[in-house]
């Protein structure tokens, strides 16, 4: 398995179990990311929406194409979510790519965009 893929699986175990060190860990510091409903996060504002949004109860992506980069490596994929929200269950299916950097501490996640999957 190629390792920005594992460092995404990571990521997504981190989220259900709401492991903020584990995810803190694997985000870069500078990271990026947007949301499929439009909301963008820095990494400090992505980690307190794990602390203070949805409960995430599966969080799977299943890939479709991995680049291999000079620095790293490029995800694009599909990826399925089910969480929990003011009580409610929901089930969210988008499309992603991200961007995950290699450096001297391991896989970090630099940029992620998810645009959710037409109906």
């Amino acid at each position: 398995m190629h390792p920005a893929l594992q460092a995404e699986r990571a990521r997504a175990a981190a989220l259900v179990a709401r492991d903020a060190d584990v995810l803190s860990a694997l985000l870069h510091a500078d990271l990026r990311y947007v949301h499929a409903i439009g909301i963008r996060h820095d990494r400090d504002g992505y980690l307190r929406t794990l602390q203070t949004g949805p409960r995430f109860l599966e969080v799977t992506l299943t890939p479709e194409q991995i680049l291999d980069l000079a620095e790293g490596a490029a995800l694009s994929g599909r990826l399925f979510m089910r969480l929990q929200r003011d009580g409610e269950v929901i089930e969210a299916r988008s499309w992603i790519s991200s961007l995950w950097l290699r450096g001297s501490e391991g896989w970090r996640l630099r940029l992620f965009q998810s645009t959710r999957e037409a109906a």
